[in-house]
């Protein structure tokens, strides 16, 4: 599902955002890309497109939503990924697949093709 797609990762724990590349590279991406903050993101947004993206909810006490609202503009499928659950997202964002830390690389596969519509 991954094999030589690129994602982007926003996440502001760098332990976390390195084990998160780690995991999208074994499973088959080629580029992953880093923004650590909102500012970050959306800025890497005008420059390219990615396949996929796996978004922290909680971004040093912003919500990641409206970077969220920008890939489903662009019709790219993402996830969250936050230590929080779903319980805390819009409504407009509760039916977009969420792994709550921590996840095994069968969990980000798994949410990566629900967000694909690939199961």
């Amino acid at each position: 599902m991954l094999d030589g797609s690129s994602v982007l990762i926003l996440e502001d724990e760098p332990l976390v955002a390195f084990a998160l590349e780690d995991m999208l590279l074994d499973l088959g991406s080629r580029d992953v890309r880093l923004a650590t903050t909102i500012a970050d993101a959306m800025h890497l947004l005008d420059e390219y497109t990615p396949d996929f993206a796996v978004l922290d909810v909680n971004i040093r006490g912003e919500r990641s939503y409206g970077v969220a609202a920008e890939l489903r503009r662009r019709e790219v499928p993402f996830i969250f990924a936050t230590g929080y659950g779903d319980a805390e997202h819009p409504e407009t964002l509760k039916a977009v697949p969420t792994v709550t830390k921590p996840y095994s690389p069968e969990d980000l596969k798994s949410a990566l093709a629900i967000a694909a519509g690939l199961a």
